[in-house]
């Protein structure tokens, strides 16, 4: 009976791992995203007060801030394209 259930807990035990381990990596992105946002805000603003101070290059971190913000957005949606395509 002992043998029966080892084999069992084998058979079944992958998928459970297997769906922590994705349950674990799709948290981390959430959290991943989040912080990116919230740093890629931060950015944004710090390009706007050099645009407010009349630095010459604020037009380009305005635009680069603008694109990093753009990325983080659609990650979900870029990797799934992504996936989709391979």
């Amino acid at each position: 009976m002992l043998k029966f259930l080892t084999f069992f807990y084998l058979l079944l035990g992958d998928n459970v791992w297997a769906r922590s381990i994705k349950a674990t990596a799709d948290r981390l992105g959430s959290e991943a995203k989040t912080i990116g946002l919230s740093i890629s805000i931060i950015g944004l603003a710090v390009a706007g007060i050099m645009l407010a101070m009349g630095k010459q290059d604020a037009g380009a971190k305005i635009t680069q801030a603008l694109l990093g913000c753009l990325v983080i957005v659609m990650s979900s949606n870029i990797a799934g394209f992504i996936k989709g395509v391979a």
